[in-house]
């Protein structure tokens, strides 16, 4: 994985691609953990390139950073990792890390709804990323909560 540029998560594997890059904050003054980071959300294969404008609040991102910082911690450690799944609040990106049987790494299942989900089309796929994937992983999540707007 690899975080490109300034504000941006964004996941390389083999020849997919998940990014994440924010472009607004709707503030919530007396709430911080309420503000919504809007984002464009992009998912990339040889045969299909999907992109989409997906939000999320700085709450459930704070929430997968802390879970995906206890899974590495158990990857690192040799322990077993409990799994992260990240449903987020609009339904839009959804993910799940499941450690992987063998070695440090994790599965990675994404489920994208372009759209309004009564209506959108899903994309799932899947990908498997190690250990060292996850401190620029953290260092994109903190980008994006601490995205100024």
């Amino acid at each position: 994985m690899q975080v490109m540029g300034w504000d941006m998560v964004e996941i390389v594997n083999d020849r997919k691609t998940l990014r994440v890059t924010p472009f607004d904050r709707e503030n919530t003054p007396d709430a911080p953990e309420y503000d919504w980071i809007k984002t464009y959300v992009e998912y990339e294969l040889p045969e299909l390139k999907a992109q989409y404008q997906a939000s999320f609040n700085v709450g459930e991102l704070n929430t997968l950073k802390e879970e995906l910082r206890n899974l590495h911690a158990n990857l690192v450690n040799g322990g077993k990792a409990k799994e992260v799944v990240f449903d987020s609040t609009e339904n839009q990106l959804n993910l799940v890390f499941t450690q992987s049987s063998f070695g440090h790494g994790v599965l990675l299942t994404i489920t994208l709804r372009p759209e309004n989900p009564a209506e959108s089309v899903v994309i799932s796929d899947s990908l498997v990323i190690d250990e060292s994937y996850f401190p620029a992983l953290f260092a994109g999540l903190e980008e994006i909560i601490n995205w100024p707007g």
